[in-house]
C-alpha cells in the first residue's frame, strides 16, 4: 500500500519541472500518480492526448472517479522552487480532497 507521501516522492521531480500533468488517484486505500505530458491549449483550456494516453487515463478514471489532474505550473501545488515531498502531498491531498482539477473534466 503506498502512502501519499510515497506517492509524491515519485513525481516530485515531474511537479517541480512544472510541464508533466499528473493524474492523482486512490486505489483502495493506496495512493498513485502517473505523469503524463499531454498538449495543453491554454486558450481553449483543453487537452489534446495520444491514444495510448487516452486509454491509461480512462482506466485510471475506472478505478477511481474521483481522480485529479495536477501540473506544478497550472494547478495550485505551491512553489516549484521549495517543493518538497511533504509540500507536494499536502498540496495533492488539498487538491484530491476538494476535488479540484478532476480528471474526468480533462479527457
Amino acid at each position: 500500500m503506498a502512502n501519499l507521501r510515497t506517492t509524491a516522492q515519485g513525481v516530485l521531480e515531474e511537479a517541480r519541472d512544472g510541464i508533466a500533468w499528473i493524474a492523482l488517484y486512490k486505489e483502495g486505500r493506496s495512493w498513485d500518480a502517473k505523469c503524463f505530458w499531454p498538449e495543453y491549449h491554454d486558450k481553449s483550456n483543453d487537452f489534446s492526448f495520444d491514444a495510448d494516453d487516452l486509454e491509461e487515463l480512462q482506466c485510471i478514471l475506472e478505478t477511481d472517479q474521483s481522480a485529479v489532474f495536477l501540473n506544478g505550473y497550472y494547478t495550485n501545488l505551491g512553489s516549484t522552487d521549495e517543493m518538497t515531498r511533504e509540500s507536494l502531498a499536502s498540496a495533492m491531498r488539498w487538491q484530491y480532497d476538494n476535488q479540484y482539477n478532476l480528471l474526468r473534466d480533462a479527457v
